[in-house]
């Protein structure tokens, strides 16, 4: 089947130009994407600190209780994971961890091995990496360990490279230990044979014991050769993409869990082997190898700007977490601080010169820090103030970025903002249904900076109707790049052994990569960028959204609900008196009632409510769906009297109407009155209409058009979603053209839920042709992300 559309281009209206600081990367430690990823290191669990439980947690079974009651995975059925003991028939020995004698005060644990008996042979310790150690043929390593002998142990070591089998020998070098106390042992080794899942081996034939610590293992050809270093193949898919700028280096993994595990600079520069550990939130232990100077680092090298995210002391508050009183801020308003002084500041100050001592003494240029990461409400707010005002009396220059997690647009509460970030992960309609959010967006607020978004909804693979319905959103984002100025797709990476999180926008393994369709949705945005935006006007075939649901009210607020009916037409659907967790029709679901059935569709809903001290907030037309599925329209109710109306759907919160001021005072009665429409909602408080939405409609197709002043060409982003081929008519106004030439880019595959896999990597591929038509009618295929280069 096809359809029709047609795109009609003012060449000569130029409206603003584009933002090139709109598409960049966003990295979190989440995924193994550092450790076991982009950070080269191929030995796991180096300081054998990877089962030390965080500070005021504690661990039942195989589950972390953390201060605050949030619980999360612990599963470490290896008692010293990455590590095992290798002994003969005939040998009598053990290995286990020892505080006793710390390397230094970062590094509390070493690995003991005690050699009883060696007559049965040669007693080792082996460590496989994260799921292997991948060597190749002729390719050079730098091993280096600290090690430190018993008087009665010989002091000899081997060190092997073996496959899992231990029948092949890849290289072996022997080391002799010389002390009692610890000292640094380097090694430059060669691998004679390619393994993808190779173990190292430290193995010892005499009796006695001797300890290990902080055992590492890099590739020399790390990304531009540096010490401690990051994977060359890893950086290339990144630079694949254009980005401009880095945000770094979370996410949830900057807030924690509590005020031990959140996120602090200081703990992660210098020497790595005196750097400190912490678990994270995404169930693992970091080395805070890759670090802050690391990311400073890695910018550079790939010519990005800088954003730094700082912990504006709340943890993560999803969680739930903990949060930093008033009267101790200023150690975490100083560490920022110091922070922008190590990436900006002069070698003749403190945090300059360590700067220089870390091998860079010239200043790094940190444009952005953003204040937090999903943060919201009062305790955000206040903390905010104090971070920008500190931030802006000494370092004026920097740009703040400002989160309205849960809040919505641009609004600010009063406060100085410079740019705001919006998070969204929701589904495939969402994206489609609000492409032109940004259209109805206050021109005089902030800029906006779209800091993470993915449909994750049914798209575990990362598939090609997902990378569609991001490329909708995305030409939103390019149609109104006078306000949104930056953006970066979330989460970047996933290790294929260790994912938490699905989709991602590029997978690995030891050796292997490859990138999901969103990625290559990112690639051809991304490289294909103009200088301007010109006027373009879409018209296409629609259709309507799904819109049903029932209703859902918080169980702290049954209390306040005097009475509940609900009609559709001449039928009543339900009729309470009264609001409680036992009502008919009506089922308890973790800290919300759901009413009614998620089916229902036009209906008219009236209840009475008496204010309390916290305001009042409605759900309805809510699908009844729990987390990453959730879909309902949200009346919030203030007590200070604002009134709002937005949608939730996933992770993601949309303004359906301006925001409204009421008299919503606590202990008086009001009747609220919502009436749902095959198109619209209205929202009223005792007859007086507050808000009102119409739907609107999904389009077969959008777009967006730049132009390339320097190559004189037009380049027209097309997204189509549809599972029909449109044969579109491009009117190009305010240009001498006699054909329309240059080249073409299509994304597609023969079905939407075609994805990528380290099977098949290329299953979705961007393809390139020339471009020539004999008129104006051009037919962009069904499911299909198009980029037309066009010659003026």
């Amino acid at each position: 089947m096809s359809s029709s559309a047609k795109i009609t281009i003012h060449a000569g209206h130029k409206r603003f130009p584009v933002s090139r600081n709109l598409y960049g990367l966003f990295f979190e430690e989440i995924n193994r994407s550092g450790d076991g990823g982009l950070y080269a290191e191929l030995i796991r669990n180096r300081s054998f600190e990877d089962t030390l439980i965080p500070e005021r947690c504690h661990v039942d079974g195989c589950t972390l209780h953390t201060p605050a009651g949030w619980s999360a995975p612990f599963e470490h059925s290896d008692l010293i994971p990455g590590w095992e003991l290798f002994c003969p028939d005939g040998t009598d020995a053990e290995m286990a961890l020892d505080e006793s004698k710390p390397l230094n005060s970062a590094n509390p644990m070493s690995l003991r091995i005690d050699i009883v008996n060696a007559a049965g042979g040669p007693v080792a310790v082996t460590n496989n990496g994260f799921w292997g150690i991948p060597v190749q043929a002729g390719c050079r390593y730098e091993l280096s360990f600290f090690a430190r002998k018993s008087l009665e142990f010989d002091g000899v070591l081997e060190i092997t490279l073996k496959d899992t089998s231990q029948s092949y020998v890849y290289l072996m070098q022997k080391v002799q230990i010389d002390s009692s106390e610890w000292q640094k042992y380097e090694l430059l080794i060669e691998s004679n044979s390619t393994d993808p899942n190779a173990i190292l081996i430290i193995s010892a034939k005499g009796e006695g014991t001797f300890w290990l610590e902080f055992v590492s293992l890099f590739p020399k050809d790390t990304f531009k050769g540096r010490k401690n270093g990051l994977r060359t193949d890893l950086i290339n898919m990144l630079q694949g993409l254009s980005p401009r700028f880095l945000r770094f280096p979370g996410g949830c993994f900057v807030e924690g869990f509590s005020i031990e595990t959140a996120y602090r600079w200081k703990k992660t520069v210098g020497d790595p082997t005196e750097r400190i550990s912490h678990w994270t939130l995404w169930n693992y232990r970091t080395t805070n190898g890759l670090g802050f100077h690391e990311y400073l680092q890695m910018a550079e090298d790939m010519e990005m700007e800088l954003m730094f995210v700082v912990n504006c002391g709340l943890t993560c508050q999803g969680r739930p977490g903990e949060l930093v009183s008033m009267d101790e801020l200023e150690e975490w308003v100083q560490d920022m601080l110091d922070a922008v002084e190590y990436a900006n500041g002069p070698v003749t100050s403190k945090w300059g010169a360590m700067r220089a001592e870390n091998g860079h003494p010239e200043p790094f240029g940190l444009k952005y820090i953003e204040i937090g990461n999903e943060n919201f409400g009062p305790e955000y707010n206040v903390r905010y103030k104090v971070f920008y005002d500190a931030l802006k009396s000494a370092y004026p220059d920097i740009i703040t970025i400002w989160n309205t997690h849960w809040e919505v647009g641009t609004e600010t509460k009063g406060l100085p903002v410079e740019i705001v970030d919006e998070h969204f992960y929701a589904d495939n309609e969402f994206y489609q249904l609000y492409h032109d959010m940004y259209d109805h967006y206050d021109r005089s607020g902030p800029k906006i900076y779209v800091g993470e978004y993915a449909m994750t909804v049914n798209n575990q693979n990362g598939t090609l109707q997902g990378a569609l319905s991001e490329a909708a959103f995305m030409v939103g984002m390019e149609r109104n790049q006078d306000i949104v100025v930056m953006s970066s797709y979330a989460p970047l990476f996933a290790n294929t052994h260790h994912t938490v999180w699905e989709p991602n926008l590029i997978y690995f393994d030891g050796t292997r990569t490859y990138g999901t369709p969103s990625y290559y949705v990112q690639k051809m945005f991304g490289q294909n960028r103009g200088d301007v935006v010109v006027d373009c006007q879409v018209e296409t075939e629609c259709f309507l959204p799904e819109i049903h649901g029932g209703l859902g009210v918080s169980l702290s607020q049954l209390g306040q609900v005097e009475g509940i009916s609900v009609i559709s037409g001449k039928d009543t659907l339900l009729q309470l008196d009264e609001l409680t967790s036992n009502s008919l029709s009506c089922e308890v679901t973790e800290d919300a009632l759901w009413i009614g059935k998620a089916s229902w569709q036009t209906y008219e809903v009236k209840l009475n409510v008496t204010t309390g001290e916290a305001g009042f907030k409605l759900r309805f037309l809510d699908r009844h769906k729990k987390g990453n599925e959730q879909n309902y329209f949200l009346w919030e109710l203030d007590p200070d009297g604002e009134s709002r109306l937005v949608r939730i759907v996933g992770w993601s919160r949309v303004k359906l109407a301006p925001n409204a001021k009421v008299d919503f005072s606590p202990g008086k009665t009001r009747q609220l009155h919502i009436v749902v429409e095959s198109k619209r909602i209205r929202c009223f408080i005792d007859g007086q209409l507050i808000h009102e939405h119409a739907y609107g409609a999904i389009p077969f197709m959008t777009a967006v058009t730049t132009l390339d002043e320097s190559a004189n060409e037009l380049i027209v982003k097309l997204v189509n979603p549809s599972p029909f081929d449109i044969y579109t008519e491009l009117e190009i106004k305010g240009a001498a053209m006699e054909r329309i030439v240059g080249e073409q880019c299509i994304l597609t595959a023969d079905e939407p839920d075609a994805f990528n896999s380290m099977e098949q990597p290329v299953r979705v591929l961007p393809v390139s042709l020339p471009l020539e038509l004999d008129g104006s009618l051009y037919n962009v295929p069904a499911r299909a992300v198009v980029i037309l280069k066009i010659k003026l």
